[in-house]
């Protein structure tokens, strides 16, 4: 069995039979993509120059990109495949609605090869099925970290929450994390060493030792429960203006709170990692959820080799690189995450750091988020 050979996306755009194979050459090709809301420009401007290349080279190819949030993508393409987008992104926890229904298309061979040899072993992780690729990574930048007021707390006492505490109390400030939500809220469970899975039947199954995570919750109860200078909130709502008006000196969000984050402190913003917490005396670092965004291309689109090789290319390290330019996008490509500009992005940088202490974001069903939340939220109840 002859080895399969990885091709390149730049041999992929050189090569209109091997790409697009029949596809474009006696009528057009209409492609739908979907974007999120602020980055439909963006896409627009990549799948311009993907169809470009081809019309370049004979092929007739015409693509729209259409507003619709990744988070959203699974249930609008379930509730009607044939109406969807031939291409589209997703958070990774709309995998396990996806991947199992079989309504995305399985990355081609020659493609899924390169692909696993540039990407994060994460953003991998939850592209499969099965153990074969059905996703293009998109990003690796879907977790969560603190913002801080660098004016406010030091580099050094932002390391640890009882430091982050004592500070807060010194100050009158507050420190902000929604742990009766269940995505923050799982840090609990998740620190203790706690899994997550799907089982055959597609219920959720949350694997936890008990004694480990009930030292884990009463760490987080004595150090947070009758802290009025901690507050146990929607830090999408809350967060920005809290660090804006001064009332708040850090707190935990992700990505998208990115740049009303940096408008609300200027000069003092900054980043970092999630706090370690000691547990039974030990500093032990908190685990997170970490999620990625991905790529896929719908099974029942009429243009499945002009669909891929344009999921390819969107995926490929000149978009990824492109969209961190000019979105603040975080990439799944090894080369792009160990490069200057990650690396010296304080943003990136901290969520990176923060992905070597987390648990991909996949196997989760719509059940697992209320009872993670509600304990949570018990846990720090003053």
């Amino acid at each position: 069995k002859p080895a399969i050979e990885a091709i390149s996306v730049d041999d992929m755009l050189a090569d209109p039979e091997l790409a697009l194979g029949t596809e474009g050459k006696d009528s057009e090709v209409s492609l739908k993509v979907w974007a999120p809301a602020d980055a439909l420009d963006v896409f627009q401007a990549q799948c311009d120059e993907f169809a470009k290349n081809f019309n370049d080279q004979g092929r007739k190819i015409k693509i729209e990109v259409v507003q619709q949030g990744e988070s959203d993508a699974a249930a609008i393409l379930m509730s009607d495949p044939n109406a969807a987008a031939d291409v589209f992104g997703f958070v990774s926890d709309n995998a396990s609605k996806l991947y199992p229904g079989g309504y995305v298309a399985p990355v081609r061979t020659q493609y899924a090869k390169a692909i696993e040899e540039s990407n994060l072993e994460g953003a991998i992780s939850v592209a499969k099925s099965d153990d074969q690729l059905v996703a293009f990574p998109e990003t690796g930048d879907n977790g969560y970290f603190v913002y801080y007021n660098k004016s406010m707390i030091s580099e050094e006492e932002i390391k640890s929450l009882e430091s982050i505490m004592q500070v807060c109390n010194e100050k009158d400030k507050k420190f902000i994390m929604n742990l009766g939500n269940g995505y923050y809220g799982c840090v609990i469970p998740l620190t203790a060493g706690g899994t997550y899975e799907l089982d055959a039947d597609g219920y959720q199954v949350l694997n936890y030792d008990k004694d480990a995570t009930v030292k884990v919750a009463k760490a987080f109860a004595d150090l947070l429960a009758n802290d009025t200078h901690f507050a146990n909130d929607d830090t999408d709502k809350v967060l920005a203006s809290s660090l804006r008006n001064g009332t708040a000196l850090a707190g935990v969000s992700g990505t998208w709170k990115l740049k009303a984050i940096k408008d609300a402190l200027g000069e003092n913003f900054a980043c970092a990692k999630l706090p370690t917490i000691k547990v039974d005396g030990e500093d032990k670092d908190m685990v997170s959820m970490y999620g990625y965004k991905l790529i896929g291309v719908n099974k029942n689109t009429k243009y499945p080799y002009t669909s891929q090789a344009l999921a390819y290319y969107l995926s490929g390290e000149k978009c990824q690189q492109e969209r961190m330019d000019q979105l603040g996008w975080g990439p799944s490509i090894k080369a792009l995450v160990e490069g200057e500009q990650a690396q010296n992005d304080e943003c990136l940088s901290a969520m990176y750091e923060q992905m070597e202490h987390s648990v991909p974001q996949i196997g989760l069903a719509g059940s697992f988020w209320d009872p993670t939340g509600s304990f949570g939220a018990y846990i720090v109840e003053k």
